[in-house]
Parts: C-alpha cells; sequence; structure tokens
C-alpha cells in the first residue's frame, strides 16, 4: 500500500467496535487497514454476522453483505472471507493480498491452541494487556481441560508472557505468580531472573535478597540483577505531574476499553 486511499464509502453513523483492540471502526476502509494489520486477531469476534449487518446497515453495501453471508455460511477460510472486502474498495494490490494470504495460511495450519497463544503474544506486542491475558488464561486452560502435551517449553512461555502483561499493568503480585511458574517450567537463566525481579518489586529488598540466598543464585547473575534494579529504580517524575497522570489515564483507557 502506498499513498492514501480516499473515502469511497460513507462513514457510518454507528460504529463497529472491534473488541480485540478496544476500538471503533467508521468506514470499510478503517475494516481494511484492521484485518491487514491485525490478521493474527481475526477470529469470530470479528469474523461474525454482527459485522455483515453493521456493513449493511451503516454503510449500505448489501451486494457485499449478501456475498459475505454465503461464505461465512459455508465457512470459508478467513483469507476466501475477507477477499471480498479488500476488492469492494481495491485496498491491496494482488502481490500484497497473496503475501498476507500465505501469511494467514501459515497460522491456520497451526494448531488452535497455538494460534490462541500467537493471539496473545501479538496482543502483548501491541499494549493490550489485559485483552492479552485473558486470551493467555483461556489457552491454559484449554490445555488443562484437553490434557494437551505441548511441552514445558510452550506452557512456560504463556506464563512468563502473561507475567509481563501484569508487570505492564502494575499488577506485580500477579506478575510475581506468573514469572514463578514460567520458571518452574523453563529452568532458564532469564526466567530466574524475571522472578527475581517481579520478588523486589511485589515484597521489597528483604524478600529479594532472601530469595537470591534460597535459590542459590550464582555472584555473576547477582551483579547483573542488582545493576537492573537500580536502574529500573531511577525513574524521574516528569516535571507536569498533572499532564503526566492524565496521559497514563488516557493510555489506561485506551488498553482496558473502559
Amino acid at each position: 500500500m502506498s499513498g492514501y486511499i480516499l473515502c469511497q464509502v460513507k462513514r457510518a453513523k454507528n460504529p463497529y467496535y472491534i473488541s480485540n483492540i478496544s476500538t471503533n471502526i467508521y468506514s470499510i476502509e478503517e475494516l481494511c487497514y484492521y484485518l491487514y494489520h491485525n490478521i493474527y486477531l481475526l477470529d469470530e469476534t470479528i469474523i461474525n454476522e454482527q459485522l455483515l449487518v453493521w456493513m449493511k446497515e451503516e454503510l449500505h453495501l448489501r451486494r457485499l453483505y449478501q456475498r459475505l453471508y454465503v461464505l461465512l455460511e459455508e465457512k470459508k477460510n478467513i483469507g476466501e472471507f475477507i477477499l471480498p472486502i479488500f476488492k469492494e474498495i481495491n485496498y491491496l494490490s494482488h502481490d500484497q493480498f497473496r503475501e498476507m494470504n500465505e501469511r494467514l495460511k501459515r497460522f491456520e495450519e497451526q494448531p488452535e491452541i497455538v494460534r490462541k497463544k500467537i493471539k496473545g503474544d501479538y496482543l502483548v506486542d501491541h499494549e493490550k494487556y489485559i485483552n492479552a491475558i485473558q486470551v493467555y488464561q483461556e489457552t491454559l486452560k484449554d490445555t488443562e481441560e484437553n490434557e494437551t502435551n505441548m511441552g514445558s517449553q510452550f506452557t512456560g512461555s504463556i506464563y512468563n508472557n502473561m507475567g509481563c502483561a501484569y508487570a505492564s499493568l502494575f499488577q506485580m503480585n500477579e506478575a510475581l505468580t506468573c514469572f514463578q511458574k514460567a520458571n518452574e517450567e523453563l529452568h532458564t537463566k532469564a526466567s530466574l531472573k524475571s522472578w527475581l525481579f517481579a520478588v523486589y518489586m511485589s515484597k521489597g529488598q528483604d524478600a529479594y535478597e532472601q530469595m537470591c540466598t534460597e535459590r542459590k543464585v550464582d555472584a555473576e547473575t547477582k551483579r547483573e540483577m542488582d545493576r537492573q534494579i537500580t536502574e529500573a529504580m531511577q525513574v524521574e517524575l516528569p516535571r507536569d505531574l498533572d499532564e503526566a497522570l492524565a496521559a497514563w489515564t488516557r493510555e489506561y483507557h485506551k488498553n482496558t476499553g473502559l
């Protein structure tokens, strides 16, 4: 895609709400942008009848609605379903759509539980931490209920990334629990350091020092941790604290959708 795409269809009076990223869309151009840039989030939360009804009633795209409704009933794959949407306004070139469709096919070939984890990782990368945590929790639940043997590396990675999401929300007790479980699965230096850092942030220096002793942390790793903690604690407050707090509040509401 290059340059600007002029709005070819009138904007909707009532937006379509996309829960995955907690945002509203008002036009088919915005819908195409979302579909193209968020292929790992394309699931039943957006590929559904509600979307089609919105396109028919708000954008007056009746022919497109009829075509997509047939594809939805036939349960076509995601690539086949979204192609007519892009073609409606010639949003993608042939090569761009082919490249995107190849990524979609590789994604759809993965087991469902792996696709869920990828979705969670994608949400973390885009700072949608609450949604990511929900996806990780569902993934872990599915793993337990279906007795899916994905290995300790898979489970540990979920706990680690969920810990990062909790830490980004400053929910350090929850992050501590996740990092502990991650280390129990992974047994790596990196997972241990994340756990130690969460202990320091959640329970304080004495608990951190005690854990270093109990876990027999080697001197080099301890020095690394002490240095990283010192650097993390050297945070300067913005001069305009009120504006900074307002910005942080806006970011929180953007992330949570509240």
